[in-house]
């Protein structure tokens, strides 16, 4: 029935609707196109049970666009409608808008809570959705629930499974950082993760401590097993900022509520690093950066940096730029990128276990010409290429033969230990900084016994690092607080006697 000259003052936008569309409502584009070729459908309403007031089932952007432009009265077309069935009209009225992931989310929710009570089966579903009853099968609620919306049953599928396990990125997805594949791909891995960091799921022993491998369950701020200066090297990553879960436990590193308490936590561990490291050696630590809420760096790993020389006399040698392969791709479409982390390079004095290591060079072989502040005033230069280059504090694509992708390494995990470690150390990675540091590699550094180096990484993971530096006969220590993976390393440590 159509009412002519309604007082928008008397229409009001379903609740129902603000609850579903809040947030997807821009219609600045539409009150233009009202304004050039007019209102070509009324509004569609119920009886709102209040007075003479109406609520806008079909209509609310033209609603929100006619007060924006001013109107007063609109016609509008008032139906009646089961007041069980309005969830199923309101969505079906917005078939053709474009949504946002958060707004399909709240429609799937809607629909499939209305099919659930077996509201309109047949009724409605035949109008909107080509289905008949000799078409209905079992699970065909996602198939009429995906054409009502306008999506695949895979994407429904894969927006229920997202909002489940990480809400957070519908957001993301919102934004245009992530899409609805990339997100899901995102809790799949969660989900393998979540399996390994599960307390206790793996029998065996969760200590181990003998000549050459020394393994501990137990958070690194308390070290006391190890001596004072006994340790040659420590290679670590430790627990990015607010980036991942490696426990159940809540109060686990990298889960503070602000970041100055994890830069706290972590220069406690460091204070032990310290402590435990021997005048000659040497430590690089891996660390990566944070956005906060409102999309700004933290400049986490330059703040805890600062912190752990504020605290201990450590020398910084190198601020390295590792230059990730296979960066964890992204949406974003209002910054760049992130493909780099840092390592950065520390010793407790100038006397200390390094290898001049040199990689092949781009440039090739002879003599070439250099910049005039390079050469003498005869205009000769002093550089010889003899093919090779020193390596350099950044390390990018030309040691594709030293650094591996982080992905690659948690599919390798997977297949060794059967397990899905949430960030392991990047393998190529660890290895070219154990080349830096390894005796017996150059003349200026070795040592009689390689049993006497002794290789520590206070937060271990699934301990590659450590399997890499037993292989090189170094001691190994390693420390960290999930009992899976203690107990995985060790079993693995076994099979290798």
């Amino acid at each position: 029935m159509i009412i002519k000259n309604v007082s928008l003052t008397q229409l009001l936008s379903h609740p129902l609707n603000n609850k579903i569309y809040d947030g997807n409502m821009e219609v600045d584009d539409l009150a233009d196109n009202i304004s050039k070729v007019g209102l070509l459908e009324p509004l569609v309403v119920i009886s709102s049970g209040k007075g003479k007031s109406y609520y806008v089932i079909s209509g609310n952007r033209r609603l929100k666009a006619l007060k924006l432009m001013g109107w007063k009265k609109t016609n509008v077309n008032k139906v009646i409608i089961d007041k069980k069935n309005i969830p199923f009209f309101i969505v079906s009225y917005n078939t053709t808008r474009i949504k946002k992931a958060s707004t399909l989310v709240r429609e799937i929710e809607i629909l499939e809570k209305f099919y659930s009570i077996g509201r309109g089966k047949r009724t409605y579903q035949e109008k909107f959705v080509n289905l008949t009853n000799k078409e209905k099968v079992k699970g065909d609620t996602r198939k009429i629930v995906s054409e009502m919306i306008g999506i695949s049953s895979g994407q429904t599928t894969k927006l229920k499974t997202i909002f489940q396990i990480k809400p957070i990125l519908i957001s993301r997805i919102d934004r245009g950082e992530l899409t609805i594949n990339q997100a899901y791909q995102i809790c799949e891995r969660h989900k393998k993760e979540n399996e390994s960091i599960t307390t206790n799921t793996i029998k065996g022993v969760k200590n181990q401590s003998s000549k050459r491998v020394n393994i501990f369950h137990k958070s690194s701020v308390d070290m006391s097993e190890i001596p004072d200066g006994k340790i040659s090297a420590i290679i670590s990553s430790p627990v990015f900022y607010k980036l991942r879960s490696y426990s159940k436990n809540k109060n686990e590193l990298g889960n503070e509520k602000n970041v100055e308490d994890y830069i706290s936590n972590v220069c406690d561990i460091m204070d032990e690093c310290y402590r435990v490291l021997s005048k000659n050696g040497v430590m690089f630590l891996h660390l990566g950066d944070t956005y906060d809420d409102n999309g700004s760096l933290m400049n986490i790993p330059h703040k805890l940096v600062i912190e752990i020389l504020k605290r201990n006399p450590l020398i910084l040698r190198n601020n390295i730029i590792y230059k990730k392969v296979n960066p964890t791709p992204n949406s974003v479409k209002k910054r760049l990128s992130t493909s780099y982390e840092y390592v950065f390079f520390f010793t407790k004095s100038n006397n200390y276990y390094f290898n001049h290591i040199r990689i092949k060079s781009k440039t090739g072989v002879g003599l070439k010409s250099v910049p005039y502040h390079r050469g003498d005033t005869d205009s000769t230069t002093p550089l010889f290429s003899d093919g090779k280059k020193n390596i350099q504090d950044y390390l990018d694509t030309d040691m594709l033969d030293i650094i591996s992708a982080p992905v690659s390494n948690q599919i390798k995990t997977k297949k060794k230990f059967n397990l899905i470690h949430p960030c392991p150390f990047p393998e190529g990675l660890s290895r070219a900084l154990l080349a830096l540091v390894t005796p017996n590699l150059s003349k200026e550094n070795r040592i009689d016994d390689m049993s006497n180096f002794h290789l520590l990484d206070p937060f271990m993971g699934i301990g590659g690092l450590l399997f890499d530096g037993h292989s090189l006969g170094m001691s190994v220590w390693g420390y960290d607080t999930n009992s899976n993976y203690t107990k995985v390393v060790i079993r693995e440590f076994n099979r290798l006697k």
